[in-house]
């Protein structure tokens, strides 16, 4: 019992060091993530950028190409000598216009989207720069708290260790389902004859056998293991 009492003493430092923690580890682990995030959106939409770049002057380098053809087209106008090519000439003409208005539709719909990307990969970069600070502030922070509580952790899980070689397998397993169960509190002192966790009543005869540490009892009610702190060891 008595280091189940002394296991319960360290593990109680140990979940103090964790809750000095607190969300910090999960919320940086998170913010690395939306950083991550973010830098894969900027590079896509760049890369995206890039695409609709060679995209739009393929457009423009093919309405210029056009614009040549139908002013030849349109040359060639004057001397045709029958009705068969000058409509031969007006459909190859009007062929070329359509295709024209599609790419100059194409092309406007790619100006609209790098305008739309632009404008969000700035803004991406605008948070990222923020985001960033943020994150830098809570990195110094957590490796500040680690680092002051490195040791101490270190010295604790030993103690820790040297504790738990001690003490029945079988009752370690209830120890910790306790702990998880009971927000860290698996082992109480005798409030009376209560519990120290619940304050359920606890028979005489159970009290006398925790005061003369004749046996290993439990709460009948949280589960928890009772002692009587004055049979503890400190």
């Amino acid at each position: 019992m008595e280091k189940l009492i002394n296991l319960q003493g360290i593990d109680t430092k140990l979940k103090d060091l964790n809750d000095l923690l607190g969300d910090l580890p999960s919320r940086v682990n998170e913010l690395n993530q939306q950083e991550e995030s973010i830098k894969n959106s900027i590079i896509e939409d760049k890369e995206r950028l890039k695409v609709l770049e060679v995209e739009s002057h393929k457009g423009e380098v093919r309405i210029a190409e056009i614009n040549g053809k139908i002013n030849k087209l349109k040359d060639q106008l004057f001397l045709v000598t029958n009705n068969k090519q000058y409509d031969a000439l007006m459909n190859e003409m009007d062929h070329m216009k359509d295709e024209r208005s599609t790419i100059e539709l194409q092309t406007l719909s790619y100006m609209e989207e790098k305008e739309t990307l632009a404008e969000s990969v700035e803004t991406m970069e605008s948070d990222l720069g923020s985001l960033s600070n943020d994150l830098s502030g809570r990195r110094e922070k957590l490796e500040k708290v680690i680092s002051n509580s490195a040791n101490e952790k270190s010295s604790l899980e030993k103690n820790r260790a040297i504790e738990l070689d001690g003490i029945d397998l079988n009752i370690i397993s209830i120890y910790n389902r306790v702990f998880d169960a009971r927000d860290g509190l698996a082992v109480v002192n005798l409030s009376g004859n209560g519990c120290g966790g619940c304050g359920a009543h606890v028979p005489m005869q159970k009290v006398t056998e925790i005061r003369s540490l004749s046996a290993i009892h439990r709460c009948d009610v949280c589960g928890r293991f009772l002692y009587s702190e004055n049979n503890s060891v400190n």
